[in-house]
């Protein structure tokens, strides 16, 4: 089955499934084991969302408490089929996350945090003051146990083997998803949202995409939690059990699905341990988060891996480059552009056939004018140098031709096409990518990955097929891969492939941010100062590569202050200052006006 990858990890846990209830026949200790089953589904989704996606929830307790309650009551009250209510559970639960999502996940960093703390808080007076259906504070009594013919779920041993086997089912699924299009999409989100956009990643869509994924997970622990116990009560579901959730991703490690398992493992059992102190239970929670937060922030599971599983850098990128990189053919850049010229010379610009064009383009931020009506084109295969003091508007030019900030006036053409409030994701797919001045790489991404993010909007895998690893779905990440290890190899970063991209030099993360906008085959590209911070040698190599860039057919907008680079290798000169276009020409052209010699250039 495909979308059962050969894993070491899963065939352990799967054995260690079968063999504990034969190991430990005790009942109370099945009965603790089921109750961390429950909170690994959770605690894998919440990292889904957490970990991965970068987006905190304080409200997933809710979802659990959902779970639980709607099949309770689709069981108790009206009959339905215990199997039935769960899935209808589930389906009511995903429209419930769909519609806090969507307004919810457009707020950021504690405000985020509030909202979902106060939807909650919402849900567990409404299981408490409704108690016509949900029996109130007293709690819903008599949900029927799960069966399956004459087999019934009534033991704790019988539902070790559900709960466990539907964990592992969600461990699996989990570990699909982050290895492929959308977990890098995912990942890279959590790494800089506006990179990720501009790479393609449709980011509000992915963020409530993994939020209803993770709440999914979390309804289907509480149906299996109703259950099991046949009894709920609104004290489980209050926001304090949500906050220990929370503390189970950060303590096992964020971004780590086998931490997720670990954090459930180690802090599920902990109130049992400690039950003789059992009314500061969330005192001693706190405290080993505050102690995991400055020991070990990455969390336990994920520091022991690297401390004693991990092989070295050097090992890794040896054999990553030995069995992934490909030997270099002659055509380095997959481009969806105009194809390379014979012997790969400089394509001359054709000034009537433009590939970019601002027409007055105004941006204000707080009463102060960025951008005052500009306007220019960039010529089909040439290289556009865009050059003026800090502070001329360069970079938030660049922020409107990519998606990034929208314009008050003016507007944005592309190959002759008008582009109506373009987004970023939209200007990766239909082929103009960009860099940043200051580098956005994903750095808890290698940088092989990181560059395969670059292909984001011209590949499709989502979500189902990335869960399942539907026909198709191993064929395009081989592709994917290959592309970006070919690439990396024009780079000369291919023995760097398999490291970190934190862990790269300056100059190494430089290019690994035009590779990774480039790996796409643009159309056009927009540099925004890529040799700044480079030495002399590096600056130079720089420079080489984005002539073979121009030799591709590719278009280059380059932001830069580096004079000597500029006047060598651009075909036409744009220059800004205040926000306002007071020069455009040929180098030679550029060099002799006087408001560029007054403004810039330094002197007449």
């Amino acid at each position: 089955m495909d979308w059962i990858q050969p894993n070491k990890g899963l065939f352990a846990a799967g054995a260690a499934i079968l063999l504990f209830p034969w190991l430990v026949p005790n009942p109370y200790y099945l009965n603790v084991a089921n109750i961390i089953g429950l909170n690994v589904m959770m605690v894998v989704g919440l990292n889904l969302l957490i970990g991965y996606a970068g987006q905190i929830s304080l409200g997933h307790a809710a979802f659990f408490g959902l779970g639980a309650y709607l099949s309770g009551i689709l069981s108790v009250t009206y009959g339905v089929n215990p199997w039935l209510s769960i899935l209808v559970a589930s389906l009511i639960t995903a429209l419930v996350a769909v519609l806090i999502g969507m307004p919810t996940l457009k707020l950021r960093g504690h405000y985020l945090v509030m909202a979902t703390l106060g939807f909650n808080l919402i849900v567990n007076i409404i299981m408490i003051q409704w108690d016509s259906m949900t029996g109130g504070p007293s709690g819903l009594p008599g949900i029927p146990n799960l069966a399956i013919g004459s087999l019934v779920f009534d033991t704790d041993r019988k539902m070790f083997f559900l709960i466990w086997g539907v964990a592992f089912v969600a461990i699996l699924l989990s570990l699909n998803l982050v290895r492929s299009r959308v977990g890098r999409g995912l990942t890279a989100l959590h790494g800089s949202e506006v990179a990720a956009a501009c790479l393609g990643v449709k980011t509000e869509t992915y963020k409530v995409k993994v939020f209803v994924l993770s709440a999914l997970y979390a309804s289907v622990a509480g149906s299996l939690y109703a259950h099991y116990l046949t009894f709920v009560s609104p004290k489980t579901f209050d926001i304090f059990f949500s906050v220990e959730l929370v503390t189970m991703v950060i303590v096992g490690g964020m971004g780590s699905i086998w931490g997720s398992v670990f954090g459930a493992l180690f802090l599920t059992p902990l109130p049992n341990v400690l039950h003789l102190f059992d009314e500061y239970k969330d005192i001693f929670f706190g405290l080993i988060l505050v102690v995991v937060m400055v020991f070990v922030p990455q969390g336990i599971a994920v520091a022991i891996r690297q401390k004693w599983f991990s092989r070295s850098v050097t090992e890794v990128a040896r054999r990553g480059a030995e069995d992934g990189a490909r030997p270099l053919t002659a055509a380095t850049i997959k481009s969806a552009a105009p194809g390379p010229t014979p012997g790969g010379m400089a394509v001359s610009p054709r000034l009537e056939a433009p590939i970019l064009e601002v027409k007055g383009i105004s941006v204000g931020f707080g009463g102060v004018d960025a951008l005052s009506f500009v306007s220019f084109e960039v010529p089909k295969g040439s290289i556009t140098a865009l050059i003026g003091p800090n502070g001329a508007g360069k970079t938030t030019l660049i922020n409107v031709i990519s998606g990034v900030v929208q314009p008050s006036t003016g507007e944005v053409f592309f190959a002759g096409r008008r582009l109506t409030r373009p987004r970023p994701y939209l200007m990766a797919a239909i082929g103009v990518t960009r860099t940043f001045q200051n580098i956005q790489l994903f750095g808890n991404m290698t940088v092989l990955e990181n560059v395969m993010v670059g292909l984001h909007a011209q590949t499709k895998n989502e979500m189902i097929s990335s869960l399942f690893h539907l026909p198709g779905f191993r064929r395009e990440e081989q592709e994917i891969e290959a592309a970006a290890w070919e690439l990396l190899c024009l780079f000369n970063l291919e023995s760097k492939g398999r490291w970190l991209a934190s862990s790269l030099s300056y100059g190494e993360m430089k290019r690994t941010d035009i590779a990774r906008a480039l790996i796409s085959g643009p159309a056009a590209v927009l540099l925004d100062e890529p040799v700044a911070g480079l030495n002399m040698t590096e600056t130079q190599e720089v420079a080489r590569l984005i002539e073979t860039i121009r030799s591709q057919g590719i278009s280059v907008l380059l932001v830069e202050h580096d004079m000597n680079l500029v006047m060598g290798i651009s075909d036409k000169i744009v220059v800004l200052n205040y926000g306002s276009l007071i020069a455009e020409g040929g180098p030679e052209e550029v060099q002799r006006d006087e408001k560029v010699l007054a403004a810039y250039l330094g002197g007449t």
